[in-house]
């Protein structure tokens, strides 16, 4: 379909894709692009059965943010929606809302928040959650009150601003840490994630549980390594019915990783 070339086009496309009701692709290059600090692509299908390429977005470090993150973008209401692991107003990274401005087929990337630094989320790696209320959830592998990754939560204003919040700061010890997953949610409300580190020492399932204006964390599992799963890193997708799939890197029967499912 297209073959990187390392130039304006992007390079290292590790992020899964996201695909439209009309056959378009649309993807994160991590590096290359105008400004080398990486791209977002779309990929249309023509009549032939070939695609044409073309970048939407080069990132420019700035505002903008660096380096698409490894999670796959959301399309909701005919706009992209994702994550930006670097750069942005404070070298934290961003999440972002890339939108058709109408002019020529351009689009217009808006930079929905910017991350601060501990104590506040830094480098959001996974993918984003939208929830029935229309928030938006996610991780960071660094930042929050220790150092070691967050899950957050993006509420719209009435202004149509939005507001960033730390739902929760992974701790030393056995807690999980370094999450690049994305957040999953059941039926009541709560929320499920991978960390790549952690535990046992080989990564964890978290859960957080609305309790109020608050978040309690639990963990439900404790990756142990051969012939358990082990360093879950890409967390999990759902299967329905609140139950969860995912893989790991590590572990497994033969130590070479698995496929597990989850059920809360």
């Amino acid at each position: 379909m297209h073959a990187f070339a390392g130039g304006d086009d992007g390079s290292g496309p590790g992020a899964r894709v996201t695909l439209d009701a009309d056959g378009n692709v649309y993807g994160m290059a991590p590096t290359g692009g105008s400004f080398g600090l990486g791209t977002i692509y779309q990929l249309h299908p023509k009549k032939n059965g070939s695609y044409s390429f073309r970048v939407l977005h080069a990132f420019t470090g700035g505002d903008d943010g660096s380096t698409g993150s490894a999670g796959r973008m959301i399309l909701r209401n005919g706009r992209l929606y994702g994550a930006a692991t670097t750069g942005g107003a404070h070298g934290s990274g961003i999440v972002f809302e890339l939108r058709r401005n109408g002019a020529g087929g351009l689009w217009t990337l808006q930079t929905l928040s910017s991350f601060l630094g501990s104590p506040d989320g830094r480098f959001p790696y996974g993918a984003l959650l939208f929830d029935e209320s229309g928030h938006i959830s996610g991780t960071t592998y660094y930042g929050g009150v220790n150092g070691i990754g967050t899950a957050y939560q993006l509420t719209r204003n009435s202004d149509g601003s939005w507001s960033e919040k730390v739902l929760y700061s992974f701790r030393t010890g056995r807690d999980g840490n370094s999450s690049i997953s994305n957040l999953v949610a059941d039926s009541t409300g709560s929320l499920f994630g991978t960390t790549s580190e952690g535990g046992l020492g080989s990564g964890t399932i978290f859960q957080l549980t609305p309790n109020g204006n608050s978040w309690t964390e639990s963990l439900p599992h404790l990756f142990a390594g051969p012939p358990d799963g082990g360093f879950p890193y890409a967390g999990m997708t759902s299967g329905g019915g609140d139950v969860f799939y995912g893989a790991t890197v590590h572990g497994g029967t033969n130590g070479e990783g698995a496929i597990y499912q989850f059920t809360p």
